[in-house]
C-alpha cells in the first residue's frame, strides 16, 4: 500500500539521520527490503570499509513473533562462522528496532549475471557451479541450519567464489517424514534446500534456452538435456523420490570427475 512504502521512506531518512548522528559509519545509500529486514550500504569511518546494516522492517515492530526470527538470524550467522557467509561486525538497537552490521559482499548475484548482464552457462558450467554451492550447502546443514530461499537473488559471485546471503527464512532442521511435507520450499529439512537448488540449477540452464514456440512447454520438453541430467533435476524437485540428503546429492551430480 502507498501509506506503507511512504512510512518506511521515512524510516529510511530516519535510519540516515541516526547512522549519521550516532555511530561510526557513514550512510551511503538503501539496498533494498525482504520479508522481515530493510537494508543499508554504510562505511566505517576510520577503516573506509564498507557493510551492509539490516534493521528489522517498521512494520513488524510490534509483532514478537517476526522479531524472534530476526534475531534467530543473528544468532545463525553468528554460529555458523563460514568463509562464504557473511560474518557479523556488531549488533544492536537502532530507532527501537533491532539491526546487525554484516560484511558486504562486492559481487553479483546470480540474478543479475542472468538477467542484466545476459549471461549464459553451457551444461558443464551450470553443473560445476551446483557443485559449489552443495558443497556450501553441506557445510549449512552440517551446523544444523537449512537456508530455505537460495534462489538467484541470495547467490552470489564474488571474485569467482559463490556466497550465499539472507538467512531471513532459516530454520533449525528437523526430522521430517517426506511423506509428510506437502510444499518442499518450507520443508524444515535438506529437501528444502535441494528443491532449491533444482530451481537455482534450472535458472543455470534456461540461460541459454532460446524459444522458437510461443507454445508454453515444461522444462523437460524446452531444454535439450543429457538425460542423466533431467533425471538428476526430477530427484532435486522431488518428481522422483528425493535425494536422502545434501551429500547424496553431490555424489549423484552428473559431472565429470
Amino acid at each position: 500500500m502507498w501509506w506503507q512504502k511512504s512510512r518506511e521512506t521515512k524510516f529510511d531518512k530516519n535510519v540516515q539521520y541516526y547512522i549519521t548522528k550516532h555511530t561510526d559509519f557513514t550512510f551511503i545509500k538503501f539496498l533494498g527490503y525482504g520479508s522481515y529486514g530493510r537494508a543499508y550500504l554504510v562505511e566505517e569511518n576510520f577503516s573506509q570499509k564498507q557493510y551492509v546494516l539490516k534493521c528489522l522492517r517498521p512494520k513488524h515492530r510490534r509483532s514478537q513473533k517476526t522479531k524472534r526470527k530476526f534475531m534467530q538470524e543473528i544468532q545463525m550467522l553468528e554460529q555458523l562462522a563460514l568463509p562464504f557467509i557473511p560474518s557479523i561486525k556488531m549488533t544492536g538497537i537502532l530507532l527501537d528496532l533491532p539491526f546487525f552490521v554484516m560484511d558486504y559482499l562486492d559481487g553479483q548475484t546470480f540474478e543479475q549475471l542472468i538477467f542484466d548482464d545476459g549471461q549464459k552457462f553451457t551444461i558443464t558450467e551450470a553443473l560445476s557451479i551446483t557443485q559449489h554451492l552443495l558443497t556450501q550447502v553441506i557445510s549449512l546443514h552440517n551446523k544444523g541450519i537449512v537456508h530455505r530461499d537460495l534462489r538467484i537473488p541470495n547467490i552470489l559471485l564474488v571474485k569467482g567464489n559463490l556466497h550465499i546471503i539472507d538467512f531471513g527464512l532459516a530454520t533449525y532442521i528437523k526430522e521430517v517424514d517426506f511423506a509428510t511435507i506437502r510444499n518442499p520450499k518450507r520443508a524444515e529439512n535438506h529437501i528444502s534446500d535441494l528443491y532449491f537448488v533444482g530451481h537455482f540449477l534450472l535458472f543455470l540452464l534456461y540461460s541459454t534456452y532460446e524459444p522458437t514456440s510461443r507454445k508454453e512447454k515444461s522444462w523437460q520438453e524446452e531444454l535439450s538435456l543429457p538425460i542423466e541430467v533431467a533425471c538428476y533435476l526430477e530427484t532435486l524437485l522431488c518428481i522422483n523420490e528425493p535425494f536422502k540428503n545434501a551429500e547424496d546429492a553431490l555424489k549423484s551430480l552428473p559431472i565429470k570427475k
